[in-house]
């Protein structure tokens, strides 16, 4: 079936496409973070041709450590200080004018941060999800954005899991939640490039 999209009331979500994801000197471990990047950028350059709002992630804890609440429970060490250059967003992939940064300290970009807000704001009630990690920042932001009642696409082969089979497993997650949420950069890059798609009111 053929992707098509509202660009009027779609957003592009960028989730933690952090410098250390991608320069390996983040304290987190990836898989597929070499084959991803040429796909995302694909697909960011697809959005600015479209302007579609684009909204871009980053998760970063307090240097004092004192805001990371439970993320430390499981096996994750400690991560995307403020003061560390890895924390920042990776060069290739930064927010440029006309689009928007925001911070989190959880995993999820709902979770104490305007995001809802923007996107009333945008009148978006539909997510392009891409970025790290598709088991846990990308899986509870769909997972969140489904039961606030949005459409989501996450964009498979532009999303790095901590391990190929929590990747895999949560992708079909998020299947379960929304059928056709999953999607490839080709088909999205397509549905932002068609005439078809923009005439859609």
């Amino acid at each position: 079936m053929t992707l098509t999209l509202n660009l009027n009331n779609t957003a592009l979500i960028c989730i933690d496409l952090q410098a250390g994801v991608f320069t390996k000197e983040g304290s987190l471990a990836h898989v597929g973070t070499d084959e991803i990047l040429p796909s995302v950028k694909r697909v960011l350059a697809a959005a600015r041709n479209a302007k579609i709002p684009i909204i871009h992630f980053k998760e970063v804890h307090r240097k004092e450590m004192v805001d990371f609440g439970r993320e430390l429970d499981g096996v994750e060490p400690v991560h995307c200080l403020e003061n560390w250059a890895s924390t920042d967003y990776y060069w290739e992939l930064a927010p440029i004018e006309g689009e928007f940064a925001i911070a989190k300290r959880r995993y999820s970009c709902f979770i104490g941060t305007d995001l809802e807000i923007l996107l009333r704001g945008l009148k978006v009630d539909t997510l392009l999800l891409v970025g790290t990690m598709t088991n846990v920042c990308v899986h509870y932001t769909a997972a969140d954005a489904h039961q606030k009642d949005y459409h989501f696409h996450v964009i498979e082969d532009c999303c790095a899991g901590s391990d190929w089979d929590a990747h895999w497993a949560a992708l079909t997650a998020m299947e379960y939640l929304q059928i056709g949420a999953r999607i490839c950069h080709r088909d999205c890059v397509a549905a932002l490039s068609n005439s078809e798609s923009k005439a859609i009111v």
